[in-house]
């Protein structure tokens, strides 16, 4: 079964292209192994993907501020191990983040106490979103649809640190990803990526083996959960520094590393 990251991992991270990915993700359901997504993307924006894809498993969105579940993808009896569920059209919904205009009430306060200048998504037109990141129009609308954070897309380069640190000082977390990055109330893919794992581990009796695949230091919550951890390179030819002792550091930059990736998935699959 393997989690992955979308952003500079599935996904080319200044084109937003994956259609290598995409290929071998058909290759991974022929043999009935399972993708999901756990991402910083909001539910639009990885509903997109899944689509043109063809996946129908469950997904994390917003750094795990909630789990999408199709309604039909678990049994009844397993679901009833998991809490605070709400259903939202075709999907059950397990909310672990807080709402975006709390989030954002408490950024204000930042801007007015400690004079520090940043644009999150909120803050600009799509027009502008869409100039900023490179987006299409509509593109830029799924991504503006955040519930569980917000992403700073502006700032200067000497005021992170000090964001960073009254961030959390509030109770707010910064999460580190690709070109921007988010804030959000303490969820992480961590968390998700637990919830799920039980409910697989009850699905297949059997035993499972979880890949993880990221390129950033945002993935290491989930990373820490897979039995085997896989990075693939940035932009820059270098791993993200992640502290974890069986990490698979694999060559080749976004959907080129991915392939990789997909190479030791098959391997070990032939193998078990």
């Amino acid at each position: 079964m393997v989690f992955t990251d979308i952003d500079g991992t599935l996904t080319d991270i200044n084109t937003g292209k994956y259609n290598l990915s995409k290929g071998l993700i058909r290759k991974l359901k022929e043999n009935s192994i399972p993708v999901i997504f756990c991402s910083a993307k909001t539910f639009a924006e990885q509903e997109k993907i899944r689509k043109d894809i063809g996946l129908k498993e469950p997904l994390i969105v917003e750094n795990g501020g909630a789990v999408m579940i199709p309604t039909d993808y678990f049994s009844p009896s397993t679901m009833l191990t998991v809490n605070n569920q709400k259903k939202i059209g075709n999907y059950i919904m397990i909310e672990l983040g807080k709402p975006s205009h709390m989030i954002r009430q408490k950024l204000n306060s930042i801007r007015e106490n400690y004079k520090i200048e940043f644009k999150g998504v909120a803050d600009v037109s799509l027009k502008k979103l869409s100039s900023i990141t490179g987006l299409r129009p509509s593109n830029a609308r799924r991504m503006a649809d955040r519930k569980y954070g917000e992403t700073i897309l502006l700032i200067d380069e000497k005021d992170v640190k000090p964001f960073t640190r009254r961030a959390r000082e509030i109770g707010l977390r910064v999460i580190h990803g690709g070109r921007f990055f988010d804030v959000t109330a303490g969820n992480d893919k961590g968390k998700a990526v637990r919830i799920l794992l039980q409910l697989f581990r009850q699905k297949y009796a059997q035993q499972v083996i979880f890949f993880g695949i990221g390129d950033s230091v945002n993935d290491a919550p989930m990373l820490h959960h897979m039995d085997v951890p896989m990075l693939v390179q940035r932009p820059d030819k270098a791993w993200s520094p992640l502290k974890m002792k069986n990490i698979v550091k694999l060559q080749g930059v976004g959907p080129t590393g991915w392939k990789s990736a997909f190479d030791k998935v098959m391997e070990t699959s032939e193998r078990s």
